[in-house]
């Protein structure tokens, strides 16, 4: 019975003895350089595709909300027609917070956006996405308000939707890529006897490696980097206003209406972690008190803050517990990360302070390495 060297076809020498190269060349340097390139684009392919696939599960997670916003919307349309558009609103985005344990994304395979900043949880991606419909819908002036937010939501799901079939298309390549070559890792022991069973032909299955990436072709929320954040005077004045003088907040937020961004938000929170490194957790905990109300009254639109503020005033009305649940949720992870950093420190100047240490090595084995320290009082 003949052989089948198909499978061989597809194996990648990077080593082959045989190569002729021009008699200039060094060959030894020459097949050391192709190794390296070999290995690099298959680290590269890998990375690629573990991203992609990072990707894909954070967009899946964001749909899943979306269409939860969507169908708790039309679902009070009917009440809307007779009711106040924005309370309706307000009550179909409170109905489609889901459960603050699911809120965090999962964590990044490593390597996949080491340099980016801490992933944000869906609900502020979601506070963002209201965010932008509600800007849209100021500029358009529709009508039908509520009917119009629905149509910019849906229009929002369908850019998350063909962004998933991009990344998709774009995983597949790489995966067929991927398996055409034969590696090391794919390579397994079948058999260790002298002797050989004959068995009815089984077909083969290929072991796909983890991989790591490095660069995001696109992402669902895109942030300015490398931007300081830092809150405005008026966003400060705001903050020092007593957590549970809603009326106070109420009046300030009326007259002010400006700081309604997400940068105020964000600088606020940056100004929690900052008294959270110092210790000073209730300082702390009225920072993200005050930054998650912008960003609540931001998210509900252009009424958004009589909106929140009736509701937030209400006895045992569900946007309370939804409120001082993320309230909560938020100061603790800004308290534990602070704790974290704060025994790095400590640890660190245990060991040394840190101070970083330079070690030279010689190209050329046996090389001696000299280095001339001037006199003390050389010029």
């Amino acid at each position: 019975m003949p052989v089948d060297y198909s499978k061989w076809d597809a194996l990648e020498l990077s080593d082959d003895s045989d190569v002729e190269v021009h008699p200039n060349v060094d060959k030894r340097s020459f097949i050391r350089a192709k190794q390296h390139q070999i290995h690099q684009e298959r680290l590269q392919r890998k990375h690629n595709i573990e991203t992609l696939k990072y990707e894909r599960a954070i967009n899946d997670g964001l749909m899943k909300r979306i269409s939860a916003l969507l169908a708790s919307l039309k679902a009070h349309a009917s009440e809307a027609a007779t009711r106040n558009p924005g309370e309706m609103a307000f009550k179909a985005v409170m109905e489609s917070a889901g459960d603050a344990k699911d809120d965090q994304p999962p964590p990044p395979p490593e390597g996949v956006h080491s340099g980016d900043r801490e992933q944000p949880t869906y609900s502020k991606m979601m506070a963002v996405l209201l965010d932008q419909v509600n800007k849209a819908l100021d500029e358009k002036k529709p009508e039908d308000r509520y009917v119009a937010m629905i149509r910019e939501i849906q229009e929002h799901e369908d850019k998350v939707k063909t962004l998933q079939s991009d990344l998709m298309v774009k995983l597949d390549d790489l995966e067929k890529e991927d398996k055409k070559k034969i590696t090391s890792a794919d390579i397994h022991t079948g058999f260790d006897s002298s002797h050989v069973n004959k068995a009815n032909p089984s077909g083969e299955s290929t072991q796909v490696e983890l991989l790591n990436p490095q660069f995001s072709t696109s992402s669902a929320a895109p942030a300015a980097a490398n931007e300081e954040v830092e809150a405005s005077p008026e966003a400060k004045q705001f903050a020092q206003i007593k957590a549970n003088d809603f009326a106070k907040s109420l009046d300030f937020l009326s007259r002010r209406p400006h700081i309604l961004t997400e940068r105020e938000t964000d600088g606020l929170l940056v100004l929690a972690f900052d008294a959270a490194l110092e210790r000073k957790d209730d300082e702390s905990r009225q920072y993200v008190h005050q930054a998650l109300l912008l960003q609540y009254c931001r998210a509900l639109g252009k009424d958004g803050v009589n909106l929140f503020f009736k509701r937030i005033t209400t006895k045992g009305h569900q946007a309370q517990e939804v409120f001082y649940k993320d309230v909560q949720e938020t100061t603790m992870k800004i308290r534990n990360r602070s704790r974290e950093i704060l025994a790095e420190r400590a640890q660190e100047a245990e060991s040394g302070g840190g101070v970083e240490q330079i070690q030279l090595h010689a190209v050329e084995p046996g090389t001696v390495i000299q280095v001339q320290v001037p006199p003390a009082d050389s010029v």
